[in-house]
This record gives C-alpha cells, sequence and structure tokens, in this order.
C-alpha cells in the first residue's frame, strides 16, 4: 500500500486513541471527530458555508454506543487530503496534548443553545445542562398557573462560556425571564459574547454579560446598578477542592481555567498560589453566593419582589455543587443567609449535583 494511502487510513488514529482512551472511548471520540470534518470541515479546510455542528457533540452527553471499526472506516472513505490533515492533528492534539474533545470540535450542544468551546473558558458539562433543563421546567410550570407575571430578573454568576445564561434564555417562556451573566476573566466574556451572538436566533428572552469580581468590595452597588431588583441567583462556582484538583486528569487540569474550578482569592495569582493556604472544603465562593443573595433582598420577606406570587415556588438561589460532602455546608450557609427552605437535585450518575434555597412562605 503506498504511503500515502496507508496515512488515510482510520485504524492508525483508532490504535493511537486506544492507547490513551480505551476501546470503547476511543472509537466513540473518533466518530465524533470524523462526523466533525464530514459536517464542518470543508474539503478546502475552511468550514462548509452552512456548517451546523451542533448535533455532533451532542453524543457527548447522551451515551451513544460506540461504533464499529466498519462503521467508522466507512464513513471517512469520502474525506479529502486536507480533511484526513485535520483528523490526524486532531488526534495529535488529544493524545500527546491531553487537549479536551470538545475543544478539538469547538461546540457543545446545551439544550437548545449551542456553546462555542475554546480554552481556557470552562467547558459546559451534562451535569449542568441536567439541572439547567430542569429548573427550566420548573420555572415554565411554576409561572404558568400565575397570571400579570413579570419578567423574572436572573443572575448567572461565574457565567463562563454563558451556557447557563443561555440555555435558560432558550428553554424559558418567551419574554418571561432578563438574564445577565457576570464574570471576571476576559477570556470568559470574550466567549460569553460570542456565544451570544451566535444563539441570537434560538433566544426567547433577554440576555447581558458583564465583567464583574463578585469578590470585589463593590460587587453589591454594581449590581444593584445593573437591576435594583433580582428574583433568583443561578451559578456553576468554583468548587472542586485543592485536594481533587492535584488528582485531576491533564485533560482538565492543564486546559481548563483552575480559576474557574478552585475557589481563590481575587488577589491570588493561580499560576503560584499555595494550594495548601487555600480552603480545603472548597466552599468559600458557595458561602459568598449565600451571603449575595441575601445582600440583594433575596432572602428577605420585607422586600416587594420577596413575595411577589409570580416568584412563589420559585427557588432564590440554585448552586452547583461537588456532591454529598458538600449538600449540608451549602444548605447551612443559605439558612444563615435567610434561605430556610433548600432543596438537593441529583444528577444522571445519582451524585447530589445542586442545592436550591427558597424564601418559607
Amino acid at each position: 500500500m503506498p504511503r500515502s494511502a496507508l496515512n488515510n487510513t482510520i485504524v492508525p488514529l483508532l490504535r493511537r486513541l486506544t492507547k490513551k482512551l480505551g476501546e470503547q472511548q476511543a472509537k466513540s471520540e473518533l466518530r465524533w471527530m470524523t462526523e466533525h470534518v464530514r459536517a464542518v470541515i470543508g474539503e478546502s479546510g475552511r468550514p462548509h458555508e452552512h456548517a451546523e455542528p451542533s448535533y455532533i457533540g451532542a453524543r457527548l452527553w447522551r451515551g451513544q454506543p460506540a461504533p464499529s471499526e466498519a462503521e467508522i472506516e466507512r464513513d471517512q472513505k469520502r474525506f479529502s487530503s486536507v480533511q484526513w490533515a485535520w483528523l490526524r492533528q486532531a488526534v495529535s492534539d488529544r493524545v500527546e496534548k491531553n487537549k479536551p474533545l470538545q475543544y478539538i470540535l469547538g461546540n457543545q450542544p446545551f439544550g437548545k443553545a449551542s456553546i462555542a468551546t475554546r480554552p481556557p473558558v470552562l467547558i459546559p458539562r451534562w451535569e449542568t445542562e441536567e439541572w439547567m433543563l430542569k429548573l427550566s421546567e420548573l420555572i415554565n410550570s411554576t409561572r404558568a398557573q400565575q397570571a400579570g407575571n413579570q419578567p423574572l430578573r436572573i443572575l448567572d454568576a461565574c457565567t463562563g462560556s454563558g451556557c447557563i445564561a443561555l440555555g435558560l434564555a432558550c428553554e424559558l417562556a418567551a419574554d418571561s425571564a432578563r438574564i445577565t451573566g457576570v464574570d471576571n476573566s476576559p477570556h470568559a466574556l470574550a466567549l460569553a459574547a460570542d456565544n451570544l451572538a451566535r444563539n441570537a436566533k434560538q433566544l426567547r428572552n433577554k440576555v447581558d454579560f458583564h465583567e464583574l469580581d463578585l469578590q470585589s468590595p463593590s460587587a453589591l452597588a454594581r449590581l444593584q446598578a445593573h437591576g435594583p431588583q433580582w428574583d433568583m441567583v443561578v451559578s456553576n462556582p468554583p468548587y472542586v477542592t485543592p485536594a481533587e484538583y492535584a488528582q485531576l486528569e491533564a485533560d482538565v487540569r492543564d486546559w481548563e481555567d483552575m480559576r474557574a474550578l478552585v475557589p481563590i482569592p481575587a488577589d491570588a495569582d493561580s499560576h503560584t498560589v499555595d494550594m495548601g493556604e487555600l480552603d480545603p472544603s472548597g466552599m468559600s465562593f458557595v458561602v459568598r453566593l449565600a451571603t449575595l443573595a441575601r445582600e440583594l433582598g433575596l432572602a428577605s420577606a420585607d422586600v416587594a419582589h420577596a413575595a411577589d406570587p409570580a416568584t412563589t415556588g420559585i427557588p432564590r438561589l440554585v448552586v452547583e455543587i461537588g456532591g454529598e460532602k458538600q449538600v449540608e455546608p451549602t444548605r447551612q450557609a443559605m439558612h444563615d443567609s435567610g434561605l430556610s427552605l433548600t432543596e438537593v437535585w441529583k444528577d444522571m450518575a445519582e451524585t447530589d449535583r445542586v442545592v436550591l434555597g427558597y424564601l418559607k412562605a
């Protein structure tokens, strides 16, 4: 077989991936790469004019069975030399550089939203998508039973790629919410702005993004300037403990922003910070969010919107957490801030994933 023909076969690429990922995961990821090549990468190396890559990454969540070698081989028979070059580079990046597949594909569906992904901004996880969809259903069903609703003012704290804000804006009933995402990372805000433009046609509710360090003394005043009345705070905050971070795979640790994973003081340098001096529980930012909810009036029956029938039965604070060990500390932080009713949602893997805080009626 000529060397050029040998280079353009799938088996060597599959073997390289299998050594790193195991057979089943390697087959699945190679299928996703080949689908991306076929759907997105034109023969010239430029994206197809009407490429719609969002369905590709959906398999990352949906648990579809890995394809057979014959299926993979069949899918790649019509690739151009440029497409083959892209595929070989993608496999090399995955194996040698531990580059996450989502960064290679550059796209991740999140509910009805299509989220662009690029380092170092945190990659949307299926666990987060799952609770976002469940929260949307809760809000829609609760408000459908109420008349004369004003749009909910929702704050997405630590918005990152903007996936939660944009996911909610796509899923919630039209004109039922106004969602503001905040983050202190320029990389995150630039990506969130790109994703806002990317999803403009799918949005059913208004979304805006702003730079804000929630650990700053001026954070509360700036939030009150953006919206004097807030109804809910949602967040996938940094909650990974220093001990857990040390054990993360290189796919995560070498590529995604440490500040999006581990709660670090605002004035600390993530490259030089002493992990031994950080909060070992990973809870400091969750506690900050509970305090912020109180400061914004979400835990007080004295403010007008707290007793508004339009917000009855809707959580005031929704926070993703890292499992059972963080449930009680999160509940306590919410209780201490006046949210005396709490609820825990598990993810599909039966891990405690999100805590919701409500105002007691």
